[in-house]
C-alpha cells in the first residue's frame, strides 16, 4: 500500500498547496495548552523567474494534515489543524524562499487590555464560574464551551484589575483547567478529559514501537511535591486559616490568601495536581498523525518501560517536508 503524507493550505479561503505542491518545502504547526497562541510555518522555494506574491498581514491561512493512498488525491483524508494570521514573513537568498510565520486568529484583540471590573457588580447575586467565562467569552463574539464539573461552582467577589487572558488563565491555573480559543469556541474544561478543545469527545489515541521514532522519559524529583497548603480569610475570627491538601514532603505554601475555605481547598488541589504531573514528562517523536491535539491523551504501549500508559500532550507540532510526515509531543502524566 502506498500511503503518501498530505497537506492543504488555503489562503483566504483559496487553495495554493496544489498549485504549488512542488514549490513548498516545508510545513509546520504547533499546537499548544493555554492562551499561549498556536503557530504555523511554511517555506516555499521562492524561485527568481516565478516570485510568489507576498502575503498582507489581513492573510488568513488555513492548514490541514494527513495521507493519501496511491496517486489520488480525492482518497486524502486531512486533518484541519487550525486558521492562521500571517504575522510576519522572511525572503531569504540566495537560496530563496518565502518563509511565513502564523499565529492563530484573536491573539492580536482587545482580550490583552486591561480592565477594571468587579464581578459580580451585585454583590447580593454570587457570580458562578461557568456565567463568567460565558459573559467574557460573549464580549469577543467566542461560544462558551465550560466543562460540567466547573460550570456552578459560585466565585468568591473578584476585583479585575488586569486583562480578560490574565483573568482567564489565573482562573484556570486555580481550577486546573484547559484554556484555549478554538474554532470560535472559549474552552474551559478540565484537564485529562479525553475530549478536544471544541468539546467534543476524543478517541485516546495510541502509539507503539512501529509508530514512535524516539522518545524520552524524565522523572525530576525537584518537582515532586508531597502536599501543599492555602490560606482563607476567616470573616469571623479575621485570621488566616491554613488548608493542607495530600500529605508527607516537600511542601509548598501559596502565598494567595483566598476568600473561603472552599476556594482554598480547590486551589490546593489544583497546585498539587500541576506539581504531580510536571514532575514525570515525556518527549516523544513519532511518525505524523493529525489526530493528536494538545490537550488530547495519548497511550503509549510495548515500550517495556515506564513510558508506557496514558500521557496528557500539552503541546504537539506536526511537520511536513522532505524527510516525510512527523509528529513531536510535549507530554505530562495524567496525575
Amino acid at each position: 500500500m502506498n500511503i503518501q503524507p498530505q497537506f492543504s493550505i488555503k489562503t483566504n479561503a483559496k487553495e495554493v498547496a496544489q498549485r504549488l505542491i512542488d514549490r513548498v518545502v516545508n510545513v509546520t504547526v504547533k499546537l499548544k495548552t493555554g492562551l499561549a497562541s498556536d503557530s504555523c510555518y511554511v517555506r516555499f522555494d521562492n524561485l527568481e523567474v516565478a516570485p510568489i506574491q507576498q502575503p498582507k498581514p489581513t492573510d488568513v491561512i488555513e492548514i490541514a494534515m494527513g495521507y493519501k493512498e496511491g496517486n489520488e488525491d480525492k482518497s486524502a483524508t486531512l486533518h484541519p489543524l487550525g486558521r492562521f494570521e500571517v504575522g510576519e514573513f522572511s525572503l531569504t537568498g540566495p537560496v530563496r524562499s518565502l518563509e511565513l510565520f502564523g499565529n492563530k486568529l484573536l491573539w492580536h484583540t482587545a482580550l490583552k487590555a486591561p480592565k477594571q471590573r468587579s464581578w459580580p457588580k451585585d454583590p447580593k447575586q454570587p457570580k458562578k464560574l461557568g456565567e463568567l467565562v460565558s459573559d467574557i467569552a460573549g464580549e469577543y463574539g467566542l461560544d462558551a464551551r465550560v466543562g460540567e464539573a466547573f460550570i456552578n461552582i459560585e466565585l468568591p467577589h473578584i476585583e479585575q484589575n488586569e486583562s480578560d487572558a490574565q483573568l482567564l488563565t489565573s482562573l484556570a491555573e486555580q481550577f486546573d483547567a484547559i484554556l484555549k480559543i478554538s474554532h470560535d469556541k472559549l474552552i474551559f474544561m478540565a484537564r485529562g478529559t479525553g475530549r478536544s478543545l471544541s468539546g467534543q469527545a476524543l478517541k485516546e489515541v495510541e502509539l507503539t514501537t512501529s509508530d514512535i521514532l524516539s522518545w524520552r522519559y524524565d522523572k525530576d524529583a525537584c518537582r515532586e511535591v508531597g502536599d501543599v497548603t492555602a490560606f482563607y480569610h476567616d470573616i469571623d475570627t479575621a485570621e488566616r486559616v491554613p488548608v493542607k491538601v495530600g500529605s508527607g514532603s516537600p511542601s509548598v505554601v501559596l502565598s494567595y490568601v483566598y476568600a473561603d475555605k472552599a476556594t482554598a481547598t480547590r486551589a490546593a488541589k489544583a497546585k498539587l495536581n500541576r506539581l504531580k504531573r510536571a514532575s514525570t514528562s515525556s518527549l516523544i517523536s513519532c511518525i505524523g498523525n493529525a489526530q493528536i491535539v494538545a490537550g488530547g491523551i495519548v497511550k503509549i504501549s510495548n515500550t517495556k518501560s515506564d513510558l508506557d500508559g496514558s500521557w496528557f500532550v500539552c503541546e504537539v507540532e506536526h511537520c511536513i517536508n522532505k524527510q516525510g510526515f512527523r509528529s513531536h509531543l510535549v507530554c505530562e502524566q495524567l496525575a
